[in-house]
């Protein structure tokens, strides 16, 4: 036989009971809150890390640079240059002379030779002075 079972007494809700589900949705909201957080965290350090490659990127290049511009400083220091320029500019040691071949009036090339003349004296007159 079955036996009925005695009726379940009521019970009043106990501050217990309401607090479970308040508790429980405090702790999902400071969970979702920290996942934010993690999150933000995680996506600056990203764009500091890409704007650390950048930045490094620039120091390489500007590295490179420098070491260009110093070899050309380097360059510039020795004497062949140094000799190279003033041939450029006109000047020649003693002992030594420019040739310049130029278009004479009939179309002919002819040759001029400018030897040392004897200073720099000499050399500014001619150019202040000298033919036009």
């Amino acid at each position: 036989m079955i036996r009925r079972m005695p009726p379940r007494k009521r019970r009043r809700a106990d501050l217990g009971d309401l607090a479970r589900p308040v508790v429980s949705v405090a702790i999902l909201a400071a969970g979702l809150i920290l996942s934010g957080a993690f999150v933000g965290i995680a996506v600056q350090q990203a764009n500091v890390a890409r704007e650390a490659r950048a930045a490094q990127q620039q120091i390489d290049a500007e590295l490179a640079k420098r070491a260009e511009l110093q070899s050309e400083i380097d360059q510039r220091k020795t004497d062949a240059y140094v000799v190279d320029k003033a041939r450029d500019l006109g000047y020649v040691r003693p002992g030594e002379g420019l040739i310049a071949v130029d278009r004479g009036s009939s179309g002919l090339p002819t040759v001029r030779i400018n030897a040392s003349d004897g200073g720099r004296f000499a050399r500014w007159l001619a150019v202040f002075f000298g033919p036009k």
